[in-house]
C-alpha cells in the first residue's frame, strides 16, 4: 500500500471508531488519533502490506489530526 492508500483507509475504517470512542464531547483527541494511526500502520506491517521502510516513514498527516 502506498501512503495515500493508508491514509484513505485509515480515514474510512479506523478514524470513525476513534471519534465514537474518544471524542464523544466533540473535541478532537489528538493522542488517540495518533496512537490509532500508528497501531494501524503496525498492523499493516505485520500483515506484510507495508515494508520496514514505509513503516518508518509514514506518520499521521495533519489533515487527520486537525
Amino acid at each position: 500500500m502506498n501512503k495515500q492508500q493508508v491514509d484513505s483507509s485509515f480515514k474510512t475504517w479506523i478514524l470513525p471508531s476513534v471519534k465514537v470512542e474518544f471524542e464523544k464531547d466533540g473535541i478532537r483527541d489528538i493522542p488517540a488519533r495518533c496512537e490509532a494511526y500508528n497501531n494501524y500502520v503496525d498492523s499493516l506491517h505485520k500483515d506484510r502490506q507495508l515494508t520496514d521502510t514505509q513503516v518508518n516513514k509514514y506518520c499521521i498527516p495533519k489533515n487527520l489530526i486537525n
